[in-house]
Parts: C-alpha cells; sequence; structure tokens
C-alpha cells in the first residue's frame, strides 16, 4: 500500500508538470494584433485568417499568465472588438469584426487585469438591465441617440456613442481603495482572502479540490487552516477549537440549526444554489452575533438573469437540476431542486457510508491495554441490519430590480432528511426512526440612496424541526418507546445603513431584532412497567434587540482600523451584553501585511447530547435556550495576530490566537464524559494555522498546518485540568492541483491527532463495575487519508451548452481508525456500571461519480 501512495503521488506531479508547460503565459503592452497572432502562430502551429485592414490599428495589453488559449481568444476579442472563431476540430482560427447596424456592441475590461468583466450586470439609460456575456461583450438595440449612459455594477457609470464596430471600454472598480480581496486564490481558484482576514469562497471559480467531484460548500472551507471536522463530516465543522453548534451559519439570512444529510456526512446546501460563503475565523463583524466561534455566512445569486439557464446531473447518492428564469427585463426567478435516489439503487458510494454510520464496534482495551468483555454492537452490525435514507432540498429565489438604485430579492429554503433504522436478534426487534427539517424564507431589499450611502432592510423566518422516535418490540409486541423531539421557530428583522465618506472611511449601524421558540419532548413509554413512564416537556423562547455599529478608518497606504460593538439585550436571560469588536491589518510592504484582532461574543442557544441512553443508538442533539441557571450563556473572548506574505506565486499566512469559554455544560456538545452529571466548566484554547502556497502556472500547491490546545476546568467533575474532546493537538494537509482546458487534477493528504479518550482502570465483567482514569488521558489512533478527484468538462453542440464528468475517491488506502469512542454508563446502588462501548469509525474507501450538463 505504501508503494500505491508513492506511485500515485509521482503519477499526479508528472501529469501536472506536463499540463503545465501547455498553457499559454503571455505579456503583451500595447502590442499590436498583427504580432500577437504571429506570436500564437508560432507557439500553437494555429493557422489564423483575417483581413489586413481588419487587424491595422487594433493594439492588445496581455499581463496575465496561465490562459488557456480559449481564454486569450476571450481577451483578444473584448480588447478589439473582433470575433475570434475557433474552428472546431481544425488549427485554424478565423477573425472577423462585428458589425451591426441595428445594435451597438461594447466589450467591457477590467483596467487592472485587462481581462473582460464577465456575466455582470449593466443598466443602459436607467431603464434597459442586460448582462455581459462570458467574452465581457454586451449588446443592445441603436435606437439612433448620440450617447447612452451605462451604469456598470462594481464599476460605476460611463457614458458611450455609438459605433460601427465593438469597442472595447476599460473600467475600474468604483472603489479602488476599498477592495476587499488581498489574496486571490488564496489557496485555490475561488479562495480569496480578504483584507479583514475573512475568507471568501465563491462557488462559480472554485478550482479542483481533492476528493470532491461537486462543489460542496461545508467541505471546500476545511481547506482552511483552522477550519476542520472531527468525524469527517460536512456539518460537524470546529473552527478555531469551537464545536459546530457554536458557529453561525447563515443561507441567505435564514439561521441553519443543521447542516447536515447522513449524519452530516455531506451539506444540506445545493452545490449549485450556492453562489458563494464568507468564513470568519477571527476578527467578525459586529453585525454577527449569538454565537462564539465562526461565521459561515452562504448566499445565492441575487443578480437578474437575462437569459434561461440550468442544468441536471446525478451523482453517487442524488439526482439534481436548477432553472434560471428571465420574468422581464427586471425580474428573474431561480429554482432548485435534489432529491435522493436510494429508495431506487444503492451504490458503492451509499455503501461506504452506511458501514462508517452503523458498524459502531472495536476492540475495548483498559488503561493497560488489557482486552475487556463489555457489551458494544457486535450483535447488532450494518451486515444484518434494515435501514432506510431519503433526504430532499427545495431553493427558490426571486429577484426584482425595479431601478438601478433598489433591488429586492426573496430567498426560500427547505429541506428534509429522514433515517429509518431496524435490527433483530434473538426475537427482540429494536426500530430507530430520525427525521430532521431546516428551512425558512427571507426577504431583503437595498436601496442606494447615493454613491455612498446605502440602506437595507431584511426580513427572516427560520423553522427546525428532529423527531426521534425509537421502539423495542419482543415478537409483536411494543415494550417500550422512547422519543426525542425539538423544534425551533426563529423570527428577526435588520435594519442597515452603510456611509462611506470622502477619505474612504466606512460607517456601518443598524438594529436587529428576534424572536426564537424552542420545544422539548422527551419521553419514554413502557408497555411493561408502565409506573417508569416519563413526560418532559419544554416550552422556552427568547426575544432579542441589539444595536450595532461598526466604523472602518481606512489608510492611503491600504491599511484598515475596524472598530465595532454589539448591544444586546436577551430577553430570556433580562441582561445587556456589550460586545466590542477590534480587527486591525497594515502593509509593512508591498507584499507583507500584519494584522491583530480581539472579540468578545455571546450565545444564548447550544446543543446538548445525552451519552447515557443506551436505546438512543442515532446520534441525539438537542438545542437548548439558556436559562443561566442549568445552562448558563456561553461567552468567549478571543485575541488573535497574524502575518501575510504574498508575493511572486508564494503564498505565506500565519496567524496565532487564544480563545477563552465560560458558561460551557457537561451536556455541551463534544463533551464526553463517562458520568451522567451535570456541571458547569470553562475553557482555554491556544492555537496557530499555517498555510503556505505555491502557484507554478496553472499548477498549485498548498499546505495548511494547524496547532490546537484545549483545555477545560470543571472543578465538580475533576481537579485538575484536562485536554478537552475536541482537542485536535495537530493538523496538517497537503494538496497540489492543476487545470488544463476544461480537465481538473487534484490530489491530497491530510493528517491530524487522534482525539483524547478516557481510559478504563478497572472493568468486573461479571457486575459490570467500572472505574475511569482520568479524564481524556489517552489518545486514540492518529487520523490520516489520501484523497483524488478528476473532472472534466467540455462543451457541447449548442450554443454554451457543456458537460461535465467527474470521479473522486476519498481514503485510497483504507485505513479505518476509530474517530471516537462512547462510554455509556449508569448508576447502581452508588456503584457507576458501564453499559455500552460505542466506537465512531472512519470512512473507508469511498468512490463517487458526477454527471452533469448545463445549458
Amino acid at each position: 500500500m505504501r508503494h500505491l501512495k508513492i506511485l500515485l503521488s509521482l503519477l499526479f506531479l508528472g501529469i501536472s508538470m506536463t499540463y503545465a508547460q501547455e498553457n499559454l503565459f503571455y505579456e503583451f503592452e500595447n502590442t499590436s494584433l498583427k504580432e500577437v497572432i504571429q506570436q500564437l502562430e508560432a507557439d500553437t502551429q494555429l493557422s489564423f485568417s483575417f483581413a489586413e485592414d481588419v487587424v491595422d490599428e487594433k493594439k492588445v495589453t496581455v499581463q496575465v499568465d496561465g490562459l488557456t488559449l480559449l481564454e486569450l481568444l476571450a481577451v483578444l476579442e473584448a480588447q478589439t472588438g473582433l470575433h475570434f472563431e475557433k474552428i472546431e476540430g481544425q488549427p485554424q482560427v478565423i477573425v472577423t469584426p462585428i458589425s451591426n447596424s441595428n445594435q451597438i456592441c461594447i466589450a467591457l475590461l477590467d483596467q487592472e487585469t485587462r481581462l473582460p468583466i464577465t456575466e455582470n450586470q449593466v443598466v443602459v439609460d436607467s431603464t434597459l438591465v442586460l448582462e455581459t456575456n462570458q467574452k465581457g461583450l454586451l449588446q443592445f438595440e441603436n435606437k439612433g441617440q448620440s450617447n447612452y449612459l451605462l451604469q456598470v455594477s462594481g464599476y460605476g457609470s460611463v457614458s458611450i456613442q455609438p459605433s460601427e464596430n465593438c469597442v472595447p471600454i476599460y473600467l475600474s472598480p468604483v472603489y479602488k481603495q476599498l477592495k476587499e480581496v488581498v489574496v486571490t486564490s488564496y489557496i485555490t481558484t475561488g479562495i480569496d482572502r480578504n483584507r479583514d482576514g475573512s475568507i471568501t469562497l465563491t462557488q462559480k471559480p472554485l478550482g479542483p479540490i481533492p476528493g470532491q467531484t461537486t462543489p460542496d460548500i461545508l467541505q471546500s472551507i476545511q481547506m482552511i487552516p483552522g477550519v476542520t471536522s472531527l468525524d469527517e463530516s460536512a456539518s460537524e465543522i470546529q473552527i478555531h477549537g469551537g464545536t459546530s453548534d457554536q458557529n453561525l451559519v447563515l443561507f441567505d439570512h435564514i439561521r441553519v440549526f443543521n447542516s447536515g444529510y447522513l449524519y452530516g456526512m455531506f451539506s444540506r446546501f445545493n452545490p449549485y444554489a450556492t453562489e458563494k460563503a464568507i468564513i470568519y475565523k477571527t476578527g467578525t463583524s459586529a453585525v454577527y452575533g449569538d454565537r462564539v466561534s465562526g461565521v459561515i455566512d452562504i448566499t445565492t445569486d441575487d443578480t437578474v438573469a437575462q437569459k434561461v439557464s440550468g442544468g441536471i446531473g446525478i451523482d453517487g447518492l442524488s439526482a439534481d437540476g436548477y432553472l434560471k428564469i428571465p420574468l422581464s427585463q427586471k425580474s428573474s426567478l431561480s429554482l432548485f431542486a435534489r432529491n435522493a435516489y436510494l429508495d431506487v439503487f444503492e451504490g458503492p458510494t451509499y455503501e461506504a457510508y452506511e458501514r462508517k454510520i452503523f458498524n459502531n464496534t472495536g476492540t475495548i482495551t483498559d488503561s493497560s491495554s488489557n482486552p475487556l468483555n463489555v457489551n458494544t454492537d457486535d450483535d447488532y452490525t450494518y451486515e444484518d441490519s434494515d435501514n432506510d435514507f431519503r433526504f430532499y432540498d427545495l431553493n427558490a429565489k426571486y429577484v426584482y430590480q425595479p431601478s438601478p438604485k433598489d433591488k429586492i430579492a426573496i430567498s426560500a429554503l427547505m429541506t428534509r432528511n429522514r433515517t429509518q433504522f431496524s435490527f433483530m436478534n434473538d426475537g427482540e426487534t429494536k426500530k430507530d426512526s430520525l427525521t430532521t427539517g431546516n428551512g425558512g424564507v427571507s426577504a431583503n431589499w437595498t436601496h442606494h440612496t447615493s454613491p455612498t450611502q446605502t440602506e437595507e432592510i431584511t426580513a427572516y423566518f427560520s423553522s427546525y424541526d428532529s423527531y426521534y422516535k425509537n421502539e423495542e418490540l419482543f415478537g409483536n409486541e411494543l415494550e417500550e418507546t422512547n422519543i426525542r423531539g425539538n423544534r425551533i421557530s426563529d423570527f428577526g428583522l435588520e435594519l442597515k445603513s452603510d456611509r462611506t465618506f470622502k477619505n474612504d472611511d466606512r460607517l456601518s449601524f443598524g438594529y436587529q431584532l428576534s424572536n426564537t421558540n424552542l420545544e422539548i419532548d422527551l419521553s419514554a413509554i413502557s408497555n411493561v412497567e408502565p409506573e417508569n413512564n416519563i413526560s418532559l416537556p419544554v416550552h422556552e423562547s427568547n426575544f432579542k434587540n441589539v444595536l450595532f455599529g461598526e466604523y472602518t478608518i481606512t489608510k492611503a497606504n491600504s491599511g484598515i482600523y475596524k472598530l465595532g460593538l454589539r448591544a444586546v439585550h436577551y430577553g430570556s436571560l433580562g441582561n445587556i451584553y456589550l460586545e466590542p469588536r477590534l480587527n486591525l491589518e497594515l502593509p509593512i510592504s508591498k507584499s507583507s501585511r500584519i494584522r491583530a484582532g480581539l472579540e468578545r461574543r455571546n450565545q444564548p442557544i447550544s446543543q446538548l447530547i445525552e451519552f447515557n441512553q443506551t436505546e438512543l443508538r442515532l446520534d441525539n442533539n438537542i438545542w437548548r435556550l439558556s436559562d443561566d441557571v442549568n445552562f448558563p450563556l456561553l461567552q468567549s473572548n478571543q485575541i488573535s495576530a497574524g502575518l501575510l506574505f504574498d508575493k511572486k506565486g508564494w503564498t505565506l499566512d500565519a496567524e496565532v490566537f487564544h480563545k477563552r469559554l465560560t458558561g460551557l455544560t457537561t451536556y455541551s456538545q463534544g463533551f464526553n464524559l463517562p458520568r451522567p452529571e451535570l456541571s458547569e466548566g470553562k475553557s482555554r484554547i491556544l492555537g496557530m494555522d499555517l498555510l503556505v502556497k505555491k502557484r507554478i502556472q496553472n499548477y498549485r500547491f498548498w499546505m495548511g498546518y494547524s496547532f490546537n490546545d484545549v483545555n477545560f476546568t470543571f472543578d465538580a467533575v475533576q481537579e485538575d485540568s484536562f485536554s478537552g474532546n475536541n482537542d485536535i493537538t495537530h493538523s496538517f494537509r497537503i494538496s497540489n492541483s492543476i487545470q488544463f482546458n476544461g480537465l481538473q487534477l487534484s490530489l491530497g493528504w491530510q493528517y491530524r491527532t487522534g482525539l483524547p479518550v478516557t481510559l478504563i482502570e478497572n472493568y468486573d465483567e461479571e457486575t459490570q463495575q467500572v472505574n475511569f482514569g482520568p479524564l481524556n488521558a489517552g489518545r486514540l489512533p492518529d487520523f490520516h487519508r489520501l484523497d483524488a478527484s478528476v473532472v472534466y468538462q467540455f462543451g457541447l453542440g449548442e450554443r454554451n451548452s457543456r458537460m461535465q464528468l467527474g470521479f473522486s475517491l476519498l481514503n485510497i488506502y483504507n485505513r479505518i481508525v476509530p474517530l471516537s469512542i462512547i462510554h455509556r454508563t449508569s448508576q447502581q446502588n452508588g456503584e457507576l456500571i458501564l453499559e455500552q462501548v460505542i466506537h465512531r469509525r472512519s470512512l473507508g474507501l469511498t468512490p463517487n461519480f458526477t454527471i452533469r450538463v448545463f445549458f
């Protein structure tokens, strides 16, 4: 197996360098088009056919490397106003003028990059809303006017005069000094680092990521150092040592309380519905609150579609499709749907996930590595059980732009996940069913009062429900039923205003309110011992008011100072809490920047987990509002500092941080206490993130490393502090990728330290009495795996239609280790009884594929 890994790595590297040499790399500065064509003919063996008078006096400036031939032709077309047509199957390009007396043709280009401004909204004379094509070209009817005013989104306004030819127009961004991005292609194309330290992930140009055939947004962000998953899932993400319930996840302003399907193995967000995501690890904007760890703000496309487009596809688990439909020149509707087909066919992808989820067995030893005979899931495995898994999601978005100054967007989300699991042993049948749903609707109105002032009004409603039912039957007689229900309805409103001043400073301020209603249903019904029946309904609510403000000082050298404050009143707690935010980033040279930040944050809702219910086999996470009695308010204070270097294809980004959390309980998510008792504690987290990336033409190599020291203090549980259950001391990821004419290849290896585990010191197999050693004094085996993917995209006969084929492998060398061990215990006559030990194991070799058509 070791030789296979070496062979794959060498093979991938060889392919990478071969393709890298075939991309085009030029730097033309005000060069005649004829000279450019001659150079292309010499380098590519293509033949260009044109009339001399067509190319005379045309000049070209190209300062971007790593372009494919078709991309370079698109740049030439936009800069010259000529049409470059590559003849299919022949080494020939025909160059002709674009001329139509009834049409005005312009080519919009970015003044800095010299590249076409593609698929960008343009408003003509404040009435006609259009969009540039993939070559940056724009055409509209000539009404005989002497000039036309164009308002280009992100680039301001420009006045043009009609011309017989397609005229190139170079535009600069409206607020050049306020550009947020400081490193493009931070890890791969589509992942950029912003000036305030946040990361923007844009789906459309997202480059190849190892192990992925479709761009799952929650799997993709795990490429970022400091963002990882304890159990390989897409949803159980921890950021800077926090647990997943401590992350604020938004989808078009809708709050998401459960972000994964199939126990979180992939996200609830349709990859082709999401447009981009902004990720905050630290330095969080004052507009965000209610969580103490990271922020994942996902948005969908809010431009008005000017033509019908869509796509359909299938992968190893589901089929999906979408349509973007213009309703008028000022409005459009987008529809997205995805549905699992596992009720018809269960392929190797699902079988691999099934083995991971339902195979919870493993060797059990004490602290001296002596094997123990403890009750596990050995009698009930996925081979002799019956399970059924279904999911679907629906997205819709309506966008209306009545004027260049106003835009209204209404977005809706609906997701559903259902799992049914049953098994029989010696006449006893156990049935489990878990259904979770998350959805909502949001409406946003954005009004540009002036070029320096913008107002926004946003309203949202979010709904979450989880229903877990466990039944035990002997023969045909129902003996016991356990139910865990959890429902949340959350309504919110936000008023926000942004002002930009002459010195490019910016002020953002606003007001937020929300009302959260939460219900919990915990019940146990026994037909054998009805006197032991339990029913514990819980109804809670929290009305929140927030005032927030943020002032950004922009320095002439492109540095920023950002000072923010949130004043929050939680009705369920009756107090006002202040959350100061400070974030600064300053250049120390043309290629280096330093940054620092500090923030205080509060969280009034969190997830609790029961570990001692042996009847409940599936995950059992319950959201609960803080009451400042048994379930305190979570509070965090974080300070961070970092250094960024970016020059000549090299990117180095290093950050250190220190975070303190209070208000943790032993029922908090990520806490695995052998004794089922409730107590309050705190946490201290020290960490470092490091990214090194090198780009050689169209080949990218990146390496990420994270160090975490998560320390828990629970005085009522153990006198001394101990390692947190989510303490991943070392996490390392190395990846490389190549893109060439529609072909994407990627290979990556990841490693991380095994999680802490509490070891058994003594165990009596007859009485099942157990004694544990110090909390989390042991470690599970280290985790590592090798992933690869290949995606190929090519055009079809129809104009702008294309097909995509993809194949991926996770854990190529099929190494399976326990990711966590859970001890389920009970108290009997003052003694601690070990009821069950559950091993959560890693994913084995997992293939996946995709076949997709875009039109």
